[in-house]
């Protein structure tokens, strides 16, 4: 190997670019992933609606709450299914025992083994198997009840925001204008061709255009805010949504008919589906109530061996061996009307379930009906807001020019902007609330909630 003192420059410039490259391949890895956990750690989240829902559910901590209560209740029908098996258990004992004053001490001991099952209980174990595979399957529903309603909370939060998103755009627009036009009014009032209370009139339009920018940028702060706590976010984290393509809205406008959605609904809705489950379950418990009038019978099986002393043990063990089996009835004759009571309470659990059944159907076809009927009116004055919207902008800009050229005064040019800004608000919310109205529409049905 040459000494450093022997190696020319030429030679030292390649090897220090050698240990350069070697460094740089060496610390890449911890270069990236450094890189990647500032990334995450910034928190900052760029979310269409459907990655919204789909972090929702995955995050989500009460939708995590429903998932254990899921995960309980199975755990309880599995082991209600066990009951059906024997029971074993396995005892043993040894105890030492001395009387009076002799130095004698006596040793015995017992080993066995026992199994017993229920071999009929008036069909009670069945039914406790039923009942709790149903209270399983409910478990289930309640949890896409929560999803539904989770949908909801998350569209409503979505579309609101996605509307103070649009109104802002409107609102800059607006508020450069009412900027130009007050600047315009000082110079006139200046040169003394308006008077003062026209140019107070741009001043004081000017200041509530400002605010009603600023009001729609923390009703966006506060949607968003609403949002990741649907979401199960942190509050500070940096979320910004993805605008959808508005030509959308024309899809979403083609609706299938009233009956068609009424059908869907009843066929998807969690409530219906718990109504329904709800009579089942009463049927089987009644089959219950009706097991304390029937007997039981139940079969056991033991087996044990025992010994005195450890004289001849194995002996012993073998001379005290037994074995049992058995099968045991019993009836009940009398229980002071106990099944009569439980059968009673059963019938009235039975009619309770079929009036409901019959209200859950009723308020579903009901709040289906009324969201169907909302959502087309909605879509229509979508359709005519949007219309007011392009006629009161070109009116608008209008009386701006004929302002600029001082053939009308502020007052003409302020009524003209004002119903301007009250159409644009109308048919931003005809807008978004159709939206909001149709996709719920599509919860209820079972439809994709996304866009």
């Amino acid at each position: 190997m040459k000494k450093l003192s022997n190696i020319s420059d030429k030679e030292r410039k390649k090897m220090v670019k050698k240990i350069a490259m070697f460094c740089v391949l060496a610390l890449s890895p911890v270069l990236m992933y450094s890189q990647q956990t500032d990334t995450l750690s910034s928190g900052e989240f760029e979310f269409t609606l459907e990655q919204c829902l789909q972090y929702a559910f995955d995050n989500s901590y009460s939708r995590k709450v429903n998932l254990l209560n899921e995960e309980s209740s199975e755990a309880v029908y599995q082991q209600s299914r066990n009951n059906r098996y024997p029971s074993v258990n396995a005892s043993a004992n040894e105890t030492m025992s001395h009387t009076g004053t002799a130095s004698d001490v006596n040793f015995s001991g017992n080993v066995g083994v026992n199994a017993s099952v229920t071999l009929y209980q008036g069909g009670n174990i069945k039914n406790t198997i039923k009942q709790n595979r149903l209270q399983a399957e409910e478990t289930k529903i309640r949890s896409a009840q929560y999803d539904d309603n989770l949908k909801i909370e998350i569209l409503n939060e979505y579309l609101t925001a996605l509307s103070c998103m649009e109104r802002q755009k409107y609102q800059l627009g607006i508020l450069e204008s009412s900027k130009q036009q007050l600047e315009r009014g000082k110079r006139m009032f200046d040169l003394g061709a308006m008077v003062e209370s026209d140019y107070l009139m741009l001043e004081a339009q000017y200041e509530n255009d400002k605010t009603d920018s600023l009001n729609t940028v923390i009703s966006l702060e506060n949607s968003l805010l609403n949002l990741k706590k649907y979401l199960s976010m942190s509050a500070d984290a940096k979320l910004t949504i993805v605008e959808p393509d508005t030509a959308l809205i024309y899809q979403m406008a083609l609706l299938p008919s009233e009956q068609e959605v009424v059908s869907a609904a009843k066929q998807h809705m969690p409530d219906m589906q718990l109504a329904l489950s709800a009579i089942e379950t009463a049927d089987i418990a009644m089959e219950i109530s009706k097991a304390g009038r029937r007997p039981t019978i139940s079969a056991s099986a033991g087996i044990s061996t025992g010994h005195n002393n450890f004289d001849d043990f194995s002996l012993q063990l073998k001379d005290r061996l037994s074995q049992q089996i058995g099968v045991s009835v019993s009836y009940p004759i009398w229980d002071r009307g106990s099944a009569k009571l439980q059968i009673k309470k059963a019938e009235i659990q039975q009619k309770q379930a079929e009036l409901d059944l019959k209200q859950t159907e009723l308020e579903v076809t009901r709040t289906v009906v009324n969201q169907y009927r909302a959502t087309a009116l909605e879509y229509q004055k979508y359709l005519a807001y949007q219309k007011r919207k392009d006629a009161y902008a070109a009116s608008f800009e209008v009386y701006k020019k004929k302002f600029n050229v001082g053939s009308i005064i502020a007052v003409d040019l302020l009524e003209r902007q004002n119903n301007y800004i009250s159409v644009l608000n109308d048919y931003i919310n005809a807008k978004y609330g159709f939206m909001l109205k149709r996709k719920i529409l599509d919860v209820y049905t079972g439809e994709s909630a996304g866009m």
